[in-house]
């Protein structure tokens, strides 16, 4: 199957389908050599719209090639960017023009650029102690639940998703999507990167406990270690 032949396909589909201003190849797709074009899972799309709607996403197969598209209004972009909305800034830090007749698109992508290089807005004092709270409290959530160790184990792993993702923010980092988050965790901290490893490999129930404490521990140290209490003020609403 060439797969380069209903790509073409699919963005002649688009352009005379759509009211496109722009459509860019994103994700893998936007760094590899035509020759390996056939490798790709999928292909990703961001098309730029001239309409009113509001952000959507397709997600399809097209002739055995799984295509995943989003449509963004040329409006709701600009706004998404005043507000540095992570999900945008972070899909077109890769891409590929494949079609434009949007006359600013170089400076709404050089725009994309520099809000990534300066990072995500610091947290809040207010939001790091939340952080710290929280994810104890998940923790000690899942100690009170032991004995309900089917449930337990899915709360487990949801609680080493979430301080994953904390990790990201206290550092003040663009947060990378779910499937890339331990291989980034790898190329920026070796220590953090083992304890998941170790974490991952750990069958043991208890034993698995213990290092997930571990990871939660080294993550949270640097900004003042588990919260256990919180004394009475504001508190989020999520």
């Amino acid at each position: 199957m060439d797969k380069r032949k209903v790509y073409y396909k699919r963005i002649q589909e688009i352009i005379k389908s759509e009211k496109a201003l722009s459509i860019l190849l994103i994700g893998e797709g936007a760094k590899v050599e035509e020759k390996d074009f056939n490798t790709l899972k999928d292909i990703d799309l961001f098309v730029i719209t001239d309409e009113n709607h509001g952000f959507q996403r397709e997600i399809t197969e097209i002739e055995g090639v799984l295509f995943d598209i989003s449509y963004m209004p040329v409006n709701l972009l600009r706004r998404s960017l005043n507000d540095a909305l992570g999900f945008i800034i972070n899909s077109l830090q890769r891409y590929r023009v494949v079609y434009n007749k949007l006359e600013d698109l170089e400076e709404l992508l050089y725009r994309i650029k520099s809000i990534y290089v300066k990072g995500p807005k610091n947290l809040k004092a207010s939001e790091v102690e939340y952080i710290r709270f929280k994810l104890y409290q998940d923790y000690e959530d899942i100690l009170h639940r032991k004995e309900d160790t089917q449930n337990s184990l899915f709360l487990i792993n949801n609680l080493f998703h979430g301080i994953l993702i904390s990790y990201f923010k206290l550092k003040h980092v663009w947060v990378p999507k779910d499937k890339k988050i331990i291989n980034n965790i790898q190329n920026i901290d070796k220590i953090l990167y083992n304890l998941c490893m170790d974490f991952s490999d750990e069958n043991n129930f208890n034993q698995k406990l213990i290092k997930l404490y571990e990871i939660l521990d080294y993550v949270l140290r640097p900004y003042g270690g588990v919260l256990k209490f919180w004394k009475r003020g504001r508190f989020p609403l999520v």
